[in-house]
């Protein structure tokens, strides 16, 4: 902070006289002399060449006259910089995402998140649904990203994006020459119920129980009508996919999957089901509890960054 005898000091070397000084802060004439004074005695340099009219700096003045104006523009950035960073959104948002989804939001939406956001601090939870659903009941999460539809009517849920599930076989798994897909949108080839039967007997990486993607598996299952194998469960998606690429087996995942770069590029994705199986991602958050600003502006990017815009009304999704 720039002292009160700076002040007096920068308007006498202004104004080159303590009487025009004085009129300009006005004070009496004395009293800036006495201001001067003690500021020059206790620097233990003299200020200003009293024979000069109008005054003339000394070159301890002139070193002192840089000093100041050093001093006063470190205090404009300061308060620059404390008004920007009153401005600017701070605080700490805490998201729950499953495991493989947190790979592929987290790398594509936080570094620009905190270039923009510098002072707002990111806490990821990873787990299964069940556990981030369990983290924000209890209030430790900001919000989560579910599917819908899910068995927690305590959540409101803000749509995100439509995924379908996809089965993936390696290219030359010997069950392909038993099946003869159709062409599916967005150039997946595409299974029907009765398509599938032919995977009766081939095995399948599947997830833990409890995990979204396995209830998926076994809706599937049901509808198809068949009971295949199960090769392995793991809690990793990236583990049942590179398997699944080494002959391993078959394996369901979400297509949000091709947007990776951890999908083998020996696995042949099809769509499945009439009409193709998908589910409702989406923002999970506590019925009536309001987002807090720096949620809200995670939200926002993730949004951005995914989503395929506003939920279709009565747009059919997979039972959990």
């Amino acid at each position: 902070m720039v002292s009160k005898q700076d002040e007096t000091f920068l308007a006498i070397a202004q104004a080159g006289s303590v009487s025009k000084a004085a009129q300009g802060l006005y004070l009496s004439q004395p009293a800036v002399s006495r201001s001067l004074k003690r500021l020059e005695e206790d620097l233990g340099a003299q200020l200003f060449d009293r024979e000069a009219v109008p005054l003339r700096l000394t070159q301890a003045g002139e070193r002192y006259l840089r000093y100041v104006r050093e001093n006063q523009e470190r205090e404009r950035r300061l308060r620059q910089d404390l008004a920007q960073l009153e401005r600017e959104p701070s605080g700490t948002v805490r998201v729950g995402l499953n495991f493989w989804r947190s790979s592929l939001v987290l790398p594509r939406v936080l570094p620009a998140f905190q270039r923009r956001y510098p002072h707002i601090q990111v806490e990821p939870a990873e787990g299964s649904h069940q556990d981030l659903s369990v983290l924000l009941d209890q209030g430790k999460l900001d919000f989560a990203l579910l599917h819908r539809p899910n068995p927690y009517p305590q959540f409101a849920f803000q749509h995100l994006r439509h995924e379908r599930i996809l089965l993936f076989l390696r290219r030359d798994a010997p069950v392909l020459e038993r099946l003869s897909p159709a062409a599916g949108d967005r150039g997946l080839p595409h299974l029907s119920w009765p398509e599938l039967s032919a995977l009766q007997d081939t095995p399948f990486l599947l997830l833990k129980k409890g995990q979204n993607l396995r209830e998926q598996a076994e809706y599937i299952f049901q509808s198809a009508g068949i009971q295949p194998p199960a090769a392995l469960t793991t809690l990793s998606l990236t583990t049942a996919l590179r398997l699944a690429a080494e002959g391993c087996g078959a394996v369901l995942a979400s297509e949000a999957v091709l947007d990776g770069d951890f999908l083998p590029p020996s696995l042949l994705p099809f769509t499945v089901g009439d009409p193709p199986v998908r589910w409702e991602v989406g923002f999970a958050i506590r019925a009536g509890v309001p987002l807090s600003a720096p949620a809200q502006l995670l939200v926002q990017a993730i949004q951005e960054a995914f989503g395929d815009g506003p939920a279709q009304a009565g747009a059919p999704s997979t039972p959990l």
